[in-house]
């Protein structure tokens, strides 16, 4: 799925930075096997039992591999749901790096470390990389949700080892999600497997429609409560293509609720990339 593999080697190539260290999900032992549910009932579990706020702030470190080349980083991450994805990368030493803000139609990129900067629509962006990038699909896998603006369509559910699967083998943007100059979306396939005792979110995998070769694959570990919910304290990104990317993601406390700015600033002097 080369959008999809685009959408996020953009980001990463904007930020200068990614991660790797091995944080596989793990699976509870159930004594009893499970019960079998339809598709509707797992669905609609799922969707009541998505990781639901206005404002998130968070701080993680994060590894990224691309083939035997490895980076460290922390960094924080503020969101303002459905609005707002800022991040802030620093290494080791605690000096910021970088900072990026997304938005659905647009976005910002300070690089510290060799003084560039991007801002621009999205539209720019895919005529440099031949593809759409989509917001809520990155929001989306940042926090454990599903797509809650594309729609559902040949569907089923089956069980997995101790994981219920839900198959969806066509998902497009609903119409009313469609940004005013946004093409015919892409068509994805889907593979999500749930935790059975809460229904969150263990493993996601996204494909686009006729292109197998390439992958997507999200996998949550280690959840953390949070103002009564559970959100993943470790993500696991796996993207197959024609390189092997690996990014692991540790989380630290999440808090919620309360309004966090998301400020951003140009230095004078800085290079205006493309």
């Amino acid at each position: 799925m080369n959008r999809l593999i685009k959408q996020l080697s953009l980001i990463l190539l904007l930020s200068a930075m990614i991660f790797t260290t091995a944080c596989k999900s793990t699976r509870s032992v159930m004594k009893q096997p499970l019960k079998r549910y339809g598709f509707e009932y797992l669905y609609t579990k799922m969707t009541e039992n998505q990781f639901k706020f206005e404002y998130l702030d968070t701080k993680f470190s994060m590894s990224y591999t691309q083939g035997k080349k490895t980076t460290n980083l922390n960094g924080q991450l503020r969101i303002k749901n459905d609005s707002i994805t800022w991040l802030s990368f620093s290494p080791a030493l605690g000096i910021e790096a970088a900072r990026i803000i997304l938005t659905n139609d647009s976005i910002k990129f300070v690089n510290r470390l060799n003084k560039t900067y991007f801002i621009g629509r999205y539209n720019l962006i895919d005529s440099l990389i031949k593809t759409t990038i989509d917001y809520s699909i990155l929001q989306a896998m940042i926090i454990g949700n599903d797509l809650t603006q594309y729609d559902v369509n040949k569907f089923k559910s089956t069980i997995d080892g101790d994981l219920y699967k839900i198959s969806i083998q066509e998902r497009r943007k609903i119409k009313k999600d469609l940004l005013a100059d946004e093409e015919t979306p892409m068509i994805l396939v889907q593979n999500i497997w749930l935790d059975p005792e809460n229904f969150k979110i263990k493993q996601v995998e996204l494909k686009e429609l006729n292109n197998e070769g390439n992958k997507l694959q999200v996998f949550y570990d280690e959840f953390q409560t949070v103002d009564g919910q559970l959100f993943p304290k470790k993500m696991r990104i796996e993207i197959s293509s024609k390189d092997q990317i690996t990014i692991d993601i540790d989380f630290g406390k999440a808090k919620l609720g309360q309004p966090v700015s998301f400020p951003f600033k140009i230095p004078e002097k800085y290079e205006k990339l493309f």
